[in-house]
């Protein structure tokens, strides 16, 4: 691999938030063709979801990360990475002894503690409300459902904490809940979610599609972010995979329900669905297959601009029970003195000078989608933009 190549696992070595193993693999798919290369990776990180869930491994947990990790930023060819991969069975345990990672590829085997399998639940439970919202943003029909599923995970998650009810109680709890209508008709949904992918992105027939296997669907969705990826680096920006949680907020203007009359005030409805289906499309495409509600992007041509695609909550819902409701929006940041700044409407008091520096930041992406066929990204959108600049 080439310097550029390991850039991401730089990023994975150096981030002190959890290790993203979809991401991770989606990396190490996209640069290795060997397919045991990729197995003898898929394994380790198997191992890594399991006992990052175990706090009496937490000293393994970041161990094996490390490791991973180090054995990609390192470089070389395949067989040289294969050979590390195979030379990592071992990591140092919290008490200071060898903990061998093989004793936890026979996972059906795997007996849990009752602490282990709360711990578990309560990271399954939080990735699916996270999936649930993506499913209801794309799928409003099917609201009523997934807001039954919403009501069921509520419950589950108030009986596996309350310590003083029977693990088994839980347990019979979840597998109800699993074996249920409403959590299948969930199951179905994000099979029609990875379908609707691959019919947008990769421009395939449905009739083609719906003879597709799972691990077919999964496969080809890889192979066209592959694509995707080296088609966005030709036009001279790149994703980054940084978390940026702590800014799902939304824009003071650029989002989704238009809120700034001065900047949006000749847009036209045209204009205003194309910004939104901009948006929505970069997170389908970028975010969402990570259970993700947004998608960040650096320029390579001035590494000091990104662009953040991101779902966020206008108002908490006075309604209990009511659903959330998300706004597509952009965020520009400029990355100053080792820090990404917002560029935000009351750091600039001129108005004019504010909505011009929106539009320096923002158009290199919004030209580098354009090129994507797959993203067919609003003609009045752009003459809309290219007339603020």
């Amino acid at each position: 691999m080439t310097k550029a190549d390991t850039s991401y696992f730089h990023t994975s070595l150096d981030s002190s938030g959890d290790l993203d193993p979809e991401r991770f693999l989606l990396e190490v798919d996209s640069q290795f063709r060997s397919p045991e290369l990729k197995e003898e990776v898929r394994w380790r990180l198997n191992v890594l979801t399991d006992i990052s869930a175990m706090p009496d491994l937490l000293e393994a947990s970041t161990a094996l990360r490390t490791r991973l990790t180090q054995i990609f930023t390192a470089g070389g060819d395949e067989m040289t990475v294969l050979s590390r991969l195979k030379e990592l069975t071992e990591v140092p345990g919290n008490d200071g002894k060898p903990l061998d990672l093989r004793r936890f590829l026979k996972r059906t085997r795997r007996t849990y503690s009752e602490s282990e399998y709360r711990a578990i639940l309560g990271k399954k439970l939080e990735n699916t409300r996270v999936q649930l919202e993506n499913l209801l943003l794309f799928y409003p029909d099917a609201e009523g459902d997934l807001q039954q599923l919403v009501k069921a995970l509520q419950d589950l998650q108030t009986l596996m904490l309350d310590l003083g009810r029977k693990t088994q109680d839980v347990k019979d709890q979840e597998d109800k809940l699993r074996a249920g209508p409403v959590f299948r008709k969930y199951e179905e949904l994000k099979s029609r979610f990875l379908k609707d992918w691959l019919a947008r992105f990769g421009n395939i027939p449905d009739a083609e599609i719906s003879g597709l296997t799972p691990e077919e669907i999964q496969k080809l969705i890889l192979e066209h972010q592959r694509h995707q990826m080296t088609a966005l680096l030709r036009t001279k920006i790149r994703p980054v995979d940084t978390d940026m949680t702590p800014h799902l907020s939304l824009h003071d203007t650029l989002e989704g329900e238009f809120k700034d009359p001065e900047f949006w005030k000749l847009a036209n409805s045209h204009v205003k669905s194309g910004f939104r289906q901009w948006v929505l499309a970069a997170i389908q495409a970028f975010g969402m297959l990570k259970g993700q509600r947004y998608a960040f992007f650096q320029s390579e041509s001035d590494k000091d601009q990104y662009l953040l695609f991101g779902l966020g909550v206008s108002s908490i819902p006075t309604i209990p029970g009511a659903p959330i409701v998300m706004v597509p929006y952009i965020k520009p940041f400029a990355r100053k003195a080792g820090y990404l700044l917002e560029i935000r409407k009351r750091e600039l008091g001129d108005p004019k000078e504010y909505h011009h520096e929106l539009m320096h930041y923002v158009m290199p992406f919004l030209y580098a989608f354009d090129q994507l066929k797959e993203f067919r990204v609003s003609r009045d959108l752009i003459q809309y933009f290219n007339g603020r600049y």
